[in-house]
């Protein structure tokens, strides 16, 4: 073997396993693209969503897990609505709550809450949250069976 032919064949090596290197890395940006498109899309969809519930709070009382529940319906819904059908549950949720501690203060300026009018009222707001977040947990697990 001579000089040249040894370079040529180390040039070739290079070359293939740069191509099998490229292509490996182009399909796993390919396979995780959805999942950057979700975690980009969730901060705005769970803004609006804690916007939304808040404000729906302002004519009548919600309590705080009502507002949490609807939020995480919202999120959800919107992002079955842009062709994500399976999302992760504990990242929504944290999303929802991360956008809520950042909009608290914010909302409850420009948004204030209305105030339950009895302890009656306020053990049936209760009791319906928790319903609500029953339901809210065998949709999700409806879901996730189907898929």
């Amino acid at each position: 073997m001579t000089i040249t032919n040894f370079s040529d064949v180390i040039v070739s090596i290079a070359v293939a396993t740069i191509t099998a290197i490229a292509g490996y890395a182009l399909k796993y940006f390919q396979s995780h693209k959805q999942i950057t498109n979700v975690i980009t899309l969730l901060e705005p969809l769970a803004k609006d969503a804690v916007t939304a519930m808040q404000k729906a709070g302002v004519d009548k009382y919600i309590s705080g897990i009502m507002k949490k529940n609807g939020a995480y319906a919202i999120v959800q819904s919107e992002l079955a609505k842009l062709g994500f059908s399976t999302a992760d549950e504990t990242l929504i949720k944290n999303a929802v709550e991360h956008a809520y501690a950042m909009l608290i203060n914010e909302l409850n300026n420009v948004y204030p809450q209305a105030q339950p009018k009895s302890e009656d009222e306020q053990a049936k707001a209760d009791e319906l949250a928790k319903a609500q977040q029953a339901l809210a947990d065998a949709q999700a697990k409806v879901s996730a069976l189907q898929n």
